[in-house]
């Protein structure tokens, strides 16, 4: 190969001046894909992450409705499932209790009665009972074809339905069935039906109710629209519609909206269902006119379809705005361009000068710019294409062509393995079930936070960056911004900081989180990462796990405190009795000995009267009895009861705790509990096993407590008022207890089921009712009570008792 010095020397001013105008060329060429590409990054910016937004609502809504289709199915099964078996628990329990005492013939008759009288989830729900041999014993939908055989029925597919539940319940005793069965008062169209039957051994009988899964598909809707009304009504878009039209929100809710056109003539729902049933896709439009003077704007929208109900689902968002500011980016780089341009021009010019004064020296110092170059090459470019080396003449270009192609090649492989990098961290980032937020160390302010955080707080990503830390944090002791900034300098350190804190949503609703903060450096800076997980039920359930181990170990203390101190109290009282026997002219075994000894009886009454000793005898048997009553206390605390439970319902229980506190009279408190207005708020609630008498000591412990406190209230304005309230659902039956009285101040409420424990004066209580009741409530029944008051405001307390136990 020829040496590019010898040939550069004959030609270096035009190599110079070429040299000059490619360069400009060059740097041109780049500033404008520079452009190009920024261009294309701030409209993808821009544009693009409001597209993955709206796809990722709608996904969401698919996701609710297909949780929302599966609990509902889970919950109709369990529900016929309990019914069936609260029904046979119902009619085993009459059996057994009249079986010997009733006719059989009564006796079924009142079962039946009391099973006829359930109620049952959906209207279109019914119990029946049917015997081995086929006959309808009961049918609480259709009476009047009680009697009959009907074991040759068939369902609309040719099923002989009820032969098979007799052959169920004969091998199996119990189980789920399904069929297709008309509805009641519609006998022409059969639906989709579950049941569950179990067998009655005692009569031979198989009990069996169900649900329509078309009765539960319609409550399922019912529910996801109004969520989807909810979200709108908090500024969400969310639209939804059947494939014919049919609008399911909104305004238009019950419309046929097919012809809706938008103010640019697009058929609006037309495309939707389009999209939807080609398996999703986005809509931009302008919205409707409303009138003439209505001021349209354009919109994007995502929708998809939803399976198995022929809806269609979307998203709106109005990026009128966005494609202004895209514009106004599009200007900023523009005249950008143009000043970069302009001062490359003005450098070129000015180098065309400098070349030609320093032509003649450029021959001499060629060799070692050469060496320059090659060095320079070896740093690499931002450029992508390589240089063809079949081109190249020379031995040095071609030297340098090598090494930067190579130099292409490793950039291009690292920034390959970076983008997947990226990809993977970006979707474990937003994928994990906690809440992750990097924090700028200097600015101290959210700079990245994965979706967990956004559902957490209930926020818009656009609100959650920028923001400090101080706005989600209650800020309240021990938890502050002392203590905060002392985690924050630890963390900086290098070590990797583990603390719960308690922090607010949105909305200002507060819950605890479990937080793990340690600097890490992302993107080439040092930022400080911080991982949640909500605690909240877990700190609830730790402060009751807290409270029953304290009240078992006080439990045990008692017993043990009781046992000790019931032997001396036997022996005083017994001592104290015989004083006051022996004494007694009345007793006429003293007589002969009081007479051997030269002893007055009615004298040494008489002295023992005006000395007090009579009376000090006196105090002494009623502080005995008030001991007593304490150890017996403290043994019903301690003592796991015997007691039977029985099924009943808890308003009767109320009632008789009401009718024994009203000829309740205490002269020492001077108060009348028929001077109380009693106010009754009962719900219905069902039958469940628990034991009367523990139940109704503990309603009548409340009760009194109540009464106590509002004679305390010597306000003349307010009327003493005690109300009582009943509720339930499918697990617990709960009873509160509310008095309008002077309230519990917060440092007691903490400690008042606590044994001994007693805000009274000394003599008036022994602290133990309130402990005892706890032990009823929570050890005898597995229930729970709790008590809530603010000074001033009264107190409530509520009692929640297993329906299942």
């Amino acid at each position: 190969m020829k040496s590019i010095v010898t040939i550069l020397s004959r030609s270096i001013l035009t190599l110079c001046f070429s040299s000059i105008l490619v360069f400009g060329g060059i740097t041109a060429y780049y500033m404008v894909s520079s452009y190009q590409e920024e261009l294309e990054e701030a409209e993808a910016e821009i544009m693009g992450s409001v597209q993955e937004s709206l796809k990722e609502d709608v996904l969401r809504i698919q996701d609710y409705i297909n949780f929302s289709r599966n609990a509902a199915r889970s919950t109709s099964l369990t529900s016929i499932k309990n019914s069936i078996l609260e029904g046979h628990s119902l009619a085993m329990n009459i059996y057994e209790r009249y079986k010997n005492t009733m006719a059989e013939d009564e006796l079924k008759q009142l079962i039946k009665t009391t099973l006829a009288a359930m109620i049952y989830e959906f209207d279109d729900s019914y119990l029946f009972i049917i015997s081995m041999d086929g006959v309808l014993e009961l049918h609480t939908d259709a009476p009047d074809t009680v009697g009959q055989n009907v074991l040759n029925s068939k369902t609309s597919d040719s099923r002989y339905i009820l032969k098979e539940m007799i052959s169920l319940a004969a091998k199996r005793g119990e189980g789920y069935i399904d069929y297709l069965w008309p509805k009641p008062g519609n006998p022409d169209v059969p639906y989709e039906k579950t049941s569950y039957i179990k067998l009655f051994e005692p009569y031979q009988w198989v009990l069996g109710t169900g649900n329509y899964q078309d009765t539960i598909n319609k409550h399922t809707q019912d529910l996801v629209l109004r969520r989807l009304n909810k979200l709108n009504a908090n500024g969400n878009e969310y639209f939804a519609g059947t494939l014919k039209g049919t609008s399911l929100l909104g305004e238009n809710q019950g419309r046929n909206i097919i012809e809706l056109k938008s103010s640019d003539g697009i058929y609006i729902v037309q495309e939707f269902i389009e999209k939807a049933k080609s398996g999703g896709g986005y809509i931009t439009y302008k919205s409707p006119s409303i009138s003439s003077g209505f001021k349209t704007y354009k919109k994007m929208s995502y929708c998809a379809s939803v399976p198995g109900w022929d809806w269609v689902i979307g998203a709106n968002v109005n990026i009128e705005r966005l494609e202004e500011k895209l514009q106004q980016k599009k200007v900023q780089l523009w005249d950008t361009l143009l000043l970069h341009i302009a001062a490359v021009t003005s450098i070129i010019c000015l180098f065309s000068l400098i070349t030609m004064f320093f032509a003649g020296q450029f021959k001499r110092v060629l060799a070692d710019n050469f060496s320059s170059f090659e060095n320079f090459f070896r740093k690499g470019t931002n450029s992508t294409v390589k240089i063809d080396r079949s081109k190249i003449d020379f031995t040095e270009f071609d030297n340098m062509a090598a090494l930067a192609n190579n130099m292409i090649d490793s950039r291009e492989s690292a920034k390959s393995q970076l983008l997947k990098s990226e990809i993977t961290y970006r979707e474990i980032f937003n994928a994990t079930k906690d809440a992750i937020a990097v924090m700028d160390i200097q600015k101290r302010v959210f700079t990245d936070v994965n979706q967990t955080f956004l559902d957490f707080f209930g926020m818009e990503r656009t609100e959650s960056i920028g923001m400090s830390p101080e706005l989600i944090s209650f800020n309240s002791p021990p938890y502050d911004n002392k203590y905060a900034a002392e985690l924050f300098n630890k963390a900086l350190s290098g070590e990797s900081v583990h603390f719960e804190w308690m922090v607010k949503k949105k909305t200002g609703e507060p819950f605890w989180t479990d937080n793990l903060a340690r600097v890490a450096t992302i993107g080439g800076q040092k930022r400080l990462l911080i991982v949640m997980r909500d605690i909240t039920e877990r700190r609830k359930m730790q402060k009751i796990m807290v409270q029953n181990e304290k009240m078992m170990s006080i439990g045990g203390l008692a017993a043990g405190m009781a046992h000790e101190i019931n032997n001396p109290l036997g022996i005083i009282m017994q001592v104290t009795q015989n004083i006051i026997r022996r004494t007694s002219p009345t007793l006429k075994s003293n007589i002969p000995v009081a007479e051997k000894c030269n002893i007055d009886l009615d004298n040494l009454r008489n002295y023992m009267d005006k000395r007090g000793i009579n009376e000090y005898l006196r105090s002494i048997q009623e502080a005995g009895t008030r001991a007593a009553a304490i150890v017996k206390s403290m043994l019903e605390f301690s003592r796991k009861s015997n007691s039977s439970k029985s099924s009943g319902r808890i308003e009767p229980v109320i009632e008789t705790a009401l009718s024994l506190a009203a000829n309740d009279y205490d002269f020492k408190k001077k108060y009348d509990f028929k001077t109380i207005k009693i106010i009754r708020d009962f719900n219905s609630s069902p039958m469940f096993n628990f034991t009367e008498m523990e139940i109704s000591q503990v309603i009548l412990n409340l009760i009194k407590n109540a009464a106590q406190a509002l004679i305390e209230e010597k306000s003349p304005h307010k009327i003493p008022t005690i109300t009582i309230r009943t509720s339930s659902d499918e697990n617990f039956v709960r009873i509160e207890i509310e008095d309008n009285g002077p309230g519990i101040p917060h440092e007691d409420l903490k400690k008042i089921f606590e044994p001994f424990y007693s805000t009274k004066g000394p003599g008036v209580g022994t602290g133990l009712g309130l402990s005892v009741s706890y032990y009823i409530i929570t050890h005898n029944h597995g229930g729970t009570i709790t008590a809530d008051s603010n000074p001033g405001e009264g107190t409530r307390f509520t009692i929640s008792l297993p329906i299942l136990t």
